[in-house]
């Protein structure tokens, strides 16, 4: 979201796949629009001059998680800006631009031309700036509504990050087949399948990505916040969102963690399958409780407030009694 915040945070060594994305009011399905499985792989839009490795690892990266959720879509992928300052020739970004804003127009030219001098411009401008820049965006006036992954500069971010980032962002792309959860949720899960199958593909460890989370959770908890104060990110007092990367990321995905230790089964693999169809079935509250075994959802919120409290090394331990 803010690209000078995240190329600070990219120097943190440990951290494999912060996302600095908001869900934005673009981003609230109307009418219960929601992505669904698809037969065709995710359209690619591209410099094909571009010879290095950085389209392949964001590729790579979104394969994964396409490999363990299922193919889910529409789905189009931009890649723009570059080391090499020539590939960011007018002619790419005027193909990019066109496919990008095709999506937008609903047939309507004066809608394309107004993505075109608005959004696709600023879409170019970030890349010609030379700062590194990842999102996924819903697009809902289509039929079928579509989603997006725009990887910005995919060189400035670190080897291995990229990869799980690709991970983070398609995971978001399965989250947008069913109803809305809240931000902790839906930014929590991502991370944490981001660390889980990264480290299943060698790019992240599980357990010293967690524990990096679990510092900067913790600075939330000193600001006598917590993730229900991160239901939705819009809602937020500035106060309150000044701990977004906190609450939303590193809180939620231990918060995350949580819900699955105390579910049934323990099992990583029963979310995607149970966990997403429930809140489908019984809105995410309810979908919360029943899956967590507890009353209600302040009920977990007490619970994860007395977690926050253990020493770091049963925090780790808990990661251990979950299943594959």
């Amino acid at each position: 979201m803010v690209s000078v915040q995240l190329l600070k945070l990219l120097s943190v060594a440990s951290l494999c796949c912060f996302i600095p994305l908001a869900a934005s009011a673009q981003d609230k399905r109307a009418a219960a629009k929601l992505l669904t499985l698809q037969k065709s792989p995710p359209v690619y839009v591209r410099n094909q001059r571009d010879q290095s490795k950085w389209p392949g690892m964001v590729r790579e990266g979104v394969d994964a998680g396409r490999e363990y959720f299922g193919n889910y879509g529409p789905v189009y992928v931009y890649i723009l800006g570059h080391e090499d300052k020539t590939l960011n020739s007018e002619a790419f970004h005027r193909r990019l631009v066109a496919e990008y804003c095709k999506h937008r127009g609903a047939g309507v030219k004066k809608r394309r031309e107004e993505c075109r001098d608005g959004p696709g411009a600023e879409l170019i401008k970030k890349a010609i700036s030379g700062r590194g820049d990842a999102y996924l965006s819903f697009v809902g006036d289509t039929d079928p509504p579509l989603a997006e992954l725009v990887f910005i500069n995919p060189h400035q971010f670190r080897d291995p990050y990229l990869y799980t980032r690709g991970i983070h962002e398609y995971t978001h792309v399965f989250q947008r087949a069913f109803p809305t959860t809240p931000t902790w949720m839906t930014e929590g899960g991502a991370e944490f399948f981001a660390c889980y199958l990264g480290e299943k593909k060698g790019w992240a460890k599980l357990r010293r990505d967690m524990a990096e989370f679990m510092k900067n959770a913790q600075r939330a908890k000193d600001a006598k916040l917590g993730i229900k104060d991160m239901e939705d990110v819009d809602e937020v007092s500035p106060a309150v969102k000044k701990y977004y990367r906190h609450l939303a990321y590193d809180a939620g995905a231990w918060a995350f963690a949580l819900m699955i230790h105390k579910s049934k089964s323990r099992s990583i693999a029963e979310v995607p399958k149970k966990f997403y169809p429930l809140v489908a079935k019984v809105g995410w509250q309810r979908a919360l409780a029943q899956y967590a075994q507890v009353d209600n959802k302040q009920a977990f919120y007490r619970a994860f407030d007395a977690f926050l409290k253990l020493p770091l090394d049963e925090q780790l331990k808990m990661l251990e009694g979950l299943k594959e």
